[in-house]
């Protein structure tokens, strides 16, 4: 058995990964949820890849995000034909261990919902559910009418576009949006706490509709937490509906 632990893949272990994750995704029947970018890490020193082999076969693997300073996100799978003897579990003590190394405390695996495999091997270690974020698409159909009572004014970025939302000379609402191929991935989306509940946030999303669809936009997508009770509300009752969910199962 032979176990590398990486934040740089060379060609051919990504392939290797990306067999593995492919293979799995066909064996649940599941979309199935993976993490290939360390450059997104917060930690850029943290070796995020934890690979298992038996000979030249990858058996298991694991790839670590690290959103801020103090968690750490768990995307893994194992191939189907090696499942229950426990090289998962080998894999998720290093990645704890590693945690200690980096002040993490907080430690979560995500895992896909309909991969019943993924759900019972999290129950049979003692994880915990303790979130889930659904992946909302747009419904095009649905045509935004803002009452303009709030100008749009667009930030570019490095990697992205900031769209603030003003009422004269007052910052009201905020959010960042994302282009990949045609697709506009909105995030941050954030109202002042002294304008909230005065309908700023329906209007600042409504504009940015507006401006998306005007500019082009084929697919528009938007994460949001389900104990975001509001936000979801919202999101749901102006055009978007449930694409996927991703869970968060606590093992630390």
């Amino acid at each position: 058995m032979n176990i590398i632990n990486t934040n740089v893949l060379t060609s051919n272990q990504y392939h290797d990964a990306e067999s593995l994750i492919y293979l799995c995704r066909q064996a649940d029947g599941s979309k199935g949820v993976s993490f290939l970018e360390p450059e997104m890490n917060y930690i850029k020193e943290y070796p995020c890849f934890f690979m298992m082999y038996e000979g030249a076969t990858l058996v298991s693997f694991a790839s670590v995000f690290i959103p801020d300073e103090g968690i750490c996100e768990i995307y893994a799978d194992t191939l189907p034909t090696a499942r229950g003897k426990g090289y998962f579990k080998r894999i998720l003590k290093m990645v704890l261990e590693k945690n200690k190394d980096f002040n993490i405390e907080k430690t979560y695996i995500v895992n896909d919902p309909t991969c019943i495999a993924g759900t019972k091997a999290l129950e049979a270690i003692g994880a915990r559910l303790e979130s889930s974020d659904y992946l909302m698409r747009y419904n095009r159909e649905y045509i935004p009418e803002p009452k303009h009572i709030l100008k749009l004014m667009v930030e570019p970025e490095e990697d992205n576009e900031k769209y603030i939302t003003m009422k004269g000379r007052k910052e009201i609402g905020r959010c960042y949006v994302e282009y990949t191929r045609g697709t506009a991935s909105i995030y941050g989306f954030f109202v002042e706490e002294k304008y909230r509940g005065k309908g700023y946030g329906t209007e600042t999303l409504l504009l940015l509709l507006e401006h998306l669809l005007k500019h082009g936009c084929t697919k528009i997508l938007l994460h949001v937490n389900n104990a975001n009770k509001a936000a979801h509300k919202m999101y749901y009752h102006h055009g978007f509906i449930h694409d996927e969910q991703i869970d968060y199962w606590r093992v630390c």
